[in-house]
Protein backbone atom coordinates (compact mmCIF):
# COMPACT_ATOMS: atom_id res chain seq x y z
CA UNK A 1 0.00 0.00 0.00
CA UNK A 2 1.21 3.12 -1.00
CA UNK A 3 0.00 6.93 -0.08
CA UNK A 4 -2.34 7.86 -2.75
CA UNK A 5 -4.17 3.95 -2.66
CA UNK A 6 -7.63 4.40 -1.74
CA UNK A 7 -8.24 2.33 0.97
CA UNK A 8 -6.81 -0.83 2.60
CA UNK A 9 -7.42 -3.82 0.15
CA UNK A 10 -8.11 -1.03 -2.80
CA UNK A 11 -7.19 -2.94 -6.14
CA UNK A 12 -4.05 -1.59 -8.44
CA UNK A 13 -6.44 0.66 -10.32
CA UNK A 14 -7.11 3.61 -8.73
CA UNK A 15 -10.68 5.73 -11.12
CA UNK A 16 -8.87 8.80 -11.66
CA UNK A 17 -11.24 9.95 -13.98
CA UNK A 18 -13.96 9.44 -11.38
CA UNK A 19 -12.02 11.25 -8.78
CA UNK A 20 -11.63 14.23 -10.83
CA UNK A 21 -15.52 14.20 -11.43
CA UNK A 22 -16.10 14.01 -8.01
CA UNK A 23 -14.03 16.70 -6.84
CA UNK A 24 -15.57 18.88 -9.58
CA UNK A 25 -18.69 18.27 -8.48
CA UNK A 26 -17.08 19.53 -4.73
CA UNK A 27 -15.92 22.72 -6.14
CA UNK A 28 -19.01 23.12 -8.20
CA UNK A 29 -21.19 22.98 -4.84
CA UNK A 30 -19.03 25.71 -3.56
CA UNK A 31 -20.09 27.97 -6.54
CA UNK A 32 -23.11 27.45 -7.43
CA UNK A 33 -23.94 28.48 -3.55
CA UNK A 34 -21.98 31.14 -3.42
CA UNK A 35 -23.53 32.63 -6.53
CA UNK A 36 -27.32 31.72 -5.24
CA UNK A 37 -27.48 29.54 -8.26
CA UNK A 38 -29.89 27.36 -6.28
CA UNK A 39 -31.55 25.25 -8.67
CA UNK A 40 -28.60 24.48 -10.49
CA UNK A 41 -26.78 24.07 -6.89
CA UNK A 42 -29.89 21.05 -6.21
CA UNK A 43 -28.66 19.17 -9.54
CA UNK A 44 -25.39 18.74 -7.75
CA UNK A 45 -27.30 16.59 -6.20
CA UNK A 46 -29.19 13.20 -6.74
CA UNK A 47 -32.60 13.45 -7.38
CA UNK A 48 -33.39 11.63 -4.14
CA UNK A 49 -30.15 13.46 -2.52
CA UNK A 50 -30.05 14.38 1.07
CA UNK A 51 -28.39 17.35 3.06
CA UNK A 52 -27.80 17.05 6.87
CA UNK A 53 -26.77 20.34 8.24
CA UNK A 54 -27.59 21.82 11.98
CA UNK A 55 -30.45 19.81 13.10
CA UNK A 56 -32.01 19.57 9.23
CA UNK A 57 -32.15 16.63 7.19
CA UNK A 58 -33.34 17.77 3.96
CA UNK A 59 -34.23 15.33 0.92
CA UNK A 60 -34.92 15.94 -3.14
CA UNK A 61 -33.93 18.89 -5.64
CA UNK A 62 -37.17 20.57 -5.03
CA UNK A 63 -36.87 20.66 -1.23
CA UNK A 64 -32.74 21.18 -1.87
CA UNK A 65 -33.29 23.80 -4.12
CA UNK A 66 -35.82 26.14 -1.41
CA UNK A 67 -33.97 25.08 1.60
CA UNK A 68 -30.91 26.59 0.41
CA UNK A 69 -32.89 30.02 -1.14
CA UNK A 70 -33.75 30.53 2.33
CA UNK A 71 -30.59 29.23 4.31
CA UNK A 72 -28.61 31.81 2.09
CA UNK A 73 -30.04 35.08 1.43
CA UNK A 74 -27.87 37.76 0.33
CA UNK A 75 -27.16 38.86 4.03
CA UNK A 76 -25.25 35.33 4.87
CA UNK A 77 -23.31 34.75 1.46
CA UNK A 78 -19.84 34.72 1.11
CA UNK A 79 -17.55 31.98 -0.20
CA UNK A 80 -17.50 28.20 0.30
CA UNK A 81 -13.77 26.74 0.32
CA UNK A 82 -13.54 22.65 0.36
CA UNK A 83 -9.87 21.08 0.37
CA UNK A 84 -7.97 18.00 1.26
CA UNK A 85 -10.63 15.58 -0.29
CA UNK A 86 -10.18 12.48 0.42
CA UNK A 87 -12.47 10.33 -2.50
CA UNK A 88 -12.90 6.38 -2.58
CA UNK A 89 -14.34 4.94 -5.50
CA UNK A 90 -16.08 1.76 -4.32
CA UNK A 91 -15.19 -1.32 -6.56
CA UNK A 92 -18.08 -1.90 -8.39
CA UNK A 93 -17.59 1.88 -9.93
CA UNK A 94 -20.95 3.24 -9.44
CA UNK A 95 -20.45 4.29 -6.26
CA UNK A 96 -18.37 6.92 -4.00
CA UNK A 97 -17.34 8.68 -0.38
CA UNK A 98 -15.32 11.60 0.03
CA UNK A 99 -14.74 13.54 3.20
CA UNK A 100 -13.30 17.28 2.75
CA UNK A 101 -12.65 19.99 4.82
CA UNK A 102 -14.25 23.39 4.59
CA UNK A 103 -14.07 27.17 5.41
CA UNK A 104 -17.14 29.75 5.01
CA UNK A 105 -15.83 32.80 4.69
CA UNK A 106 -17.55 36.21 4.50
CA UNK A 107 -16.46 39.87 3.54
CA UNK A 108 -17.42 42.02 6.84
CA UNK A 109 -16.05 45.53 6.79
CA UNK A 110 -13.99 45.01 3.65
CA UNK A 111 -12.21 42.27 4.87
CA UNK A 112 -12.67 37.88 4.85
CA UNK A 113 -13.24 36.49 8.03
CA UNK A 114 -14.11 32.71 8.88
CA UNK A 115 -17.65 32.41 10.06
CA UNK A 116 -17.61 28.61 10.26
CA UNK A 117 -15.37 25.32 9.19
CA UNK A 118 -15.64 22.03 9.53
CA UNK A 119 -15.72 18.96 7.17
CA UNK A 120 -18.36 17.39 4.72
CA UNK A 121 -18.86 13.59 4.88
CA UNK A 122 -20.28 12.53 1.43
CA UNK A 123 -21.89 9.82 -0.58
CA UNK A 124 -21.81 9.93 -4.14
CA UNK A 125 -23.28 7.87 -6.63
CA UNK A 126 -22.67 7.77 -10.41
CA UNK A 127 -26.20 8.84 -12.02
CA UNK A 128 -26.75 9.23 -15.92
CA UNK A 129 -22.75 9.46 -16.31
CA UNK A 130 -22.45 12.05 -13.49
CA UNK A 131 -21.24 11.85 -10.21
CA UNK A 132 -23.46 13.12 -7.56
CA UNK A 133 -24.08 13.76 -4.27
CA UNK A 134 -25.87 11.07 -2.62
CA UNK A 135 -25.84 12.29 1.02
CA UNK A 136 -23.91 15.04 2.57
CA UNK A 137 -24.00 14.87 5.97
CA UNK A 138 -21.88 18.78 7.59
CA UNK A 139 -20.07 18.51 10.65
CA UNK A 140 -18.73 21.94 11.95
CA UNK A 141 -16.02 22.59 14.36
CA UNK A 142 -17.87 25.00 16.61
CA UNK A 143 -21.26 26.73 16.20
CA UNK A 144 -21.22 29.01 13.31
CA UNK A 145 -20.72 32.92 13.72
CA UNK A 146 -23.73 33.92 11.45
CA UNK A 147 -27.31 33.05 12.84
CA UNK A 148 -29.15 30.72 11.31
Amino acid sequence: MTVGDQAEGATDRIDVGAILRIQRALAAYCQLCDDAEFWQLAQVFAPDGVFVFAGAEVTGRDALAAWFERAQPPRRRGKHFTTNAIVDVDPGGDTASAVSDFVFVQFIDGAPKPQIAGRYRDKFVRFDGDWLIERREVETMTQPVISW
